[in-house]
């Protein structure tokens, strides 16, 4: 408490003045969240009025008052969840398998320039072939099975990743290889204490676009190859010519998309908490 003298000289307690708390303000996060759910309703309400009404026809777009239902009706009775099991096991499959062979790619072509140069045609012809065209002869060489739907995710995500780590392993300054070799690091020692880390910011990147192109190589040879996963039930609802149920699955695989790239997102912020 303040005090202050009065006209006689003593001392006197000052008046309190109250302070009133500013109002509650809304983190950025928070507006950017609330932001995304109003134009998410907007969209919907859109949506809705255009099936609604005709303005469109309802059998070709669906409508959200149906297919949200379904959504949860499918959900509740397990035929979706069925379908993600299926789905999901084969993407996380092909997602190990083809990031490991295309990490253990990119480090020996990079560690090894006469390598490189031998096999960047054969590579590059190779990832300009229209891997969704070659899904059929999956089927052929690997039956209707999940090895088919394995082989099809790896050859989406394979040439994304390995580029990504070709990439960053390149990027290495090369000031910082000659001080290295000026102080007696052996070749083996700068490539694990310098190339590796380097490239690590561009690996996972590859790996958040490589998983999700996993899943859409999975999901595209459920499509042709039939089976139980989410692929399947797409081409089920579009050949009995149902949008709604096409778009209830379509919102199952956004979702599942989101919540993987999130997955890899934490994984990365964990793993490379000592870059920061």
């Amino acid at each position: 408490m303040t005090t202050q003298r009065d006209a006689t000289g003593e001392l006197a307690d000052a008046p309190r003045v109250e302070r009133r708390s500013p109002p509650l303000a809304l983190s950025h996060r928070t507006r950017i969240v609330l932001g995304r759910l109003v134009l998410l309703a907007l969209v919907i309400a859109l949506w809705e009025a255009l099936a609604r009404n005709n303005i469109l026809p309802a059998a070709f777009i669906g409508q959200p008052s149906v297919f949200l239902p379904l959504l949860v009706a499918r959900m509740l009775d397990g035929s979706f969840l069925l379908g993600i099991r299926e789905t999901l096991s084969a993407t996380l499959a092909a997602f190990v398998i083809g990031g490991v062979a295309a990490i253990l790619s990119a480090l020996v072509l990079t560690a090894s320039h006469t390598v490189k140069e031998l096999v960047d045609p054969f590579i590059d012809a190779m990832n300009a072939l229209p891997r969704v065209a070659l899904v059929p002869l999956f089927i052929v060489w690997f039956g209707l099975g999940t090895l088919s739907k394995i082989v099809s995710g790896i050859s989406l995500m394979y040439f994304i990743l390995l580029y990504n780590t070709l990439a960053g392993a390149q990027s290495v300054d090369p000031d910082h290889i000659q001080l290295a070799r000026s102080l007696g690091l052996s070749k083996r020692r700068i490539f694990a204490s310098i190339v590796i880390p380097t490239a690590v910011p561009s690996i996972f990147a590859g790996l958040r676009l490589g998983l999700i192109y996993t899943l859409l190589g999975v999901v595209t040879a459920e499509l042709i190859a039939g089976g139980k996963g989410l692929g399947s039930l797409i081409s089920y609802y579009s050949n009995t010519f149902d949008a709604n149920g096409v778009f209830a699955v379509l919102l199952v695989l956004v979702f599942l998309s989101y919540v993987l790239a999130g997955a890899m997102t934490y994984v990365e912020q964990r793993l490379t908490r000592w870059q920061r």
